[in-house]
């Protein structure tokens, strides 16, 4: 008796950590089964669709045994700590590791953690400009022989792949069909072709959440027909994003889930030159996908004055809003592409005013390219767009780029939120500079804004600390009110602001 009252007590909690576990498309798929078959949800069925935690354990090889032997130095060490030091290494490095070394370390190539995340290049992965690295280190048929070289692929939760021009599609799609449970996939580099995309779109991903994908000049109905091998994605990133794509994909993604609202949470360029993505597919992206948290987008207007939408961008659930460049930097000589300050102000009362629930907005207006001799046309001013569309009181990241500003732009606006504030070329090229007086009539002005966490034209207002630990430290990282952003965003705002990653 008393064993089965434990068990009942204990059932509740169970349940509430798997719940916790599943994704949402899992639980609808679960709440309808019940519905059709009258029967409630069991555990059972619960623990079959929860997604597996990650294995954070001491890692133990083979048998029980917490150290290698025959392994020189190496057999000092606890496997688990080596384990962890190489999981953040290049995957060359783990294969020298578990190939070349020693033979006490080839058992190496049976620990699951070491291989759960697989990455080809050789820089990181979020680096601004890694589609045009080479991958010269391994070829596509080495790749192939890799994958097969895995014990246990069926383990591996993130496969990075740059493809270089060398690669053959046969070998890049045989690779990506021994990898079928992947959660996190991204295909990139100059090599992706339509022949590619076509072996692609015949495998279905089920498991697929997260996808960054390059497409090159491939059209649209070549690229639907992969990402339709996605129905539970979350996450989409691209160099190329068009409005045929987002309309195509919020149409698979509904029809996917019978008519269901798209899961869709974070969707981002990853280049800065859009000509495809006009603002007014950037707004209806906010109706397209309801549930969008994270949005990273650029445009290529040609001010002064160019069409903007009427209607503001929805995003109700929306957290991040991160517009790098709105113009088009390359025209004439004897044309400028910058926007008037009323075209600015338009463009912000689109892009802010409907959304209530901001963390992180960065609004970059961009600058023209100037060829020898020439003059960089006037940058607009903020003026008083913010007090017209007053910023959301839940922000607490503000990052603005290229737009002039001085302390009257911020009077009257109440950011009781607002701990970061990064301003980047926003003085007057013909004028004085206010960007410090603005950051400290912001900073009286915002109770949780300090000094050490703004930064303008990379010019700190408190000393540089010794370590990158002490400066998320000073910003009282972590704390509830900047408990939104990751340690990453924080340091990276002190540091140079957030990139396009």
């Amino acid at each position: 008796r008393k064993a089965a009252a434990s068990t009942s007590t204990a059932a509740p909690a169970d349940a509430e950590r798997l719940v916790a576990s599943c994704g949402r498309a899992a639980l609808e798929q679960l709440v309808l089964s019940s519905l059709r078959a009258g029967a409630p949800i069991s555990l059972k069925q619960l623990e079959g669709s929860a997604r597996p935690p990650p294995a954070r354990a001491a890692v133990r090889v083979g048998t029980a045994v917490a150290q290698f032997e025959d392994a020189g130095p190496f057999s000092l060490l606890p496997v688990d700590l080596l384990v962890k030091v190489l999981e953040n290494c290049y995957l060359p490095v783990k294969l020298t590791f578990a190939i070349e070394v020693c033979k006490g370390l080839r058992p190496l190539r049976f620990v699951a953690d070491l291989w759960s995340v697989v990455r080809t290049s050789l820089q990181d992965a979020q680096r601004l400009g890694h589609h045009y690295e080479t991958v010269d280190w391994i070829t596509s048929r080495n790749l192939v022989r890799f994958a097969q070289w895995l014990p246990d692929a069926d383990k591996v939760t993130e496969l990075s792949l740059l493809i270089s021009k060398g690669f053959a599609p046969d070998d890049v799609s045989a690779t990506l069909a021994l990898f079928p449970g992947v959660e996190r996939l991204s295909l990139t580099g100059q090599g992706m072709n339509k022949k590619i995309l076509t072996l692609m779109a015949k495998v279905q991903r089920p498991a697929l959440r997260i996808l960054d994908l390059d497409w090159g000049q491939v059209g649209a109905a070549t690229v639907l027909a992969v990402l339709k091998t996605a129905p539970s994605l979350e996450s989409l990133a691209s160099h190329k994003l068009s409005g045929d794509i987002l309309e195509g994909l919020a149409k698979l993604l509904r029809e996917a889930r019978q008519g269901g609202t798209p899961l869709l949470t974070r969707l981002r360029q990853t280049g800065r030159y859009a000509e495809n993505v006009t603002p007014f597919a950037g707004v209806a992206a906010g109706a397209l996908f309801p549930e969008l948290q994270e949005f990273t987008i650029s445009f290529a207007l040609r001010g002064p004055s160019p069409p903007l939408p009427t209607a503001p961008l929805q995003g109700a659930n929306l957290r991040r809003l991160h517009i790098y460049d709105m113009i088009y930097g390359f025209t004439a000589s004897d044309a400028s592409p910058h926007l008037s300050d009323a075209s600015l102000a338009c463009f912000i009362k689109t892009f802010v005013s409907g959304c209530p629930r901001l963390e992180s907005l960065c609004l970059s207006h961009g600058r023209k390219y100037l060829s020898r001799g020439e003059t960089l046309p006037r940058l607009p001013r903020l003026g008083k767009s913010f007090q017209a569309t007053p910023l959301p009181r839940t922000l607490v990241m503000l990052e603005l780029k290229e737009i002039v500003v001085a302390p009257s732009d911020f009077a009257g606006c109440e950011l009781p939120a607002l701990a970061l504030v990064r301003l980047k070329h926003c003085k007057d090229e013909h004028g004085p500079d206010l960007q410090k007086d603005t950051i400290e009539e912001l900073c009286m002005a915002c109770p949780k804004l300090e000094p050490s966490g703004c930064v303008a034209d990379e010019h700190r207002f408190e000393p540089k600390h010794s370590s990158k630990l002490q400066q998320a430290r000073v910003c009282n990282y972590p704390a509830e009110h900047i408990g939104g952003l990751s340690l990453e965003g924080v340091l990276d705002a002190l540091e140079r602001g957030y990139t396009l990653y």
